[in-house]
């Protein structure tokens, strides 16, 4: 009997003015023929993206964890070095560009993807 192919339910962010293009995990993985670096549902692999340790689908408060960690690292950041501090961890202002969508990948995407992470 054939193994069965394992698929791994995620959130990515997906570019809400582009066909099929995602949000990197990072500027390493990113898609340079991109302007923007966004990846391709080919390589999503490469795409930051949410999942659970038990594989069971994330959904809204996954993305509102998400959310807090962003808020709680941009204030750390600002604290320690004052108004000019900067940091590309904001996922409010990523939610400007980017809308979170549901997929599943498989098992060997998500090692790779849990990897970068």
């Amino acid at each position: 009997m054939p193994q069965q192919l394992v698929k791994v339910p995620v959130i990515v962010f997906k570019a809400k003015n582009k066909e099929d293009r995602f949000f990197a995990a990072s500027i390493d993985v990113g898609d340079w023929s991109d302007p923007d670096l966004d990846v391709t549902r080919d390589d999503i692999q490469n795409a930051f993206m949410i999942w659970r340790n038990d594989f069971s689908q994330p959904g809204e408060q996954d993305i509102e964890k998400l959310i807090e960690q962003s808020e709680a690292h941009k204030k750390f950041i600002f604290e320690k070095f004052g108004k000019d501090g900067f940091t590309s961890f904001d996922v409010e202002k990523w939610l400007e560009i980017y809308e979170p969508v549901h997929l599943e990948i498989t098992k060997e995407q998500y090692e790779y993807a849990r990897d970068l992470d």
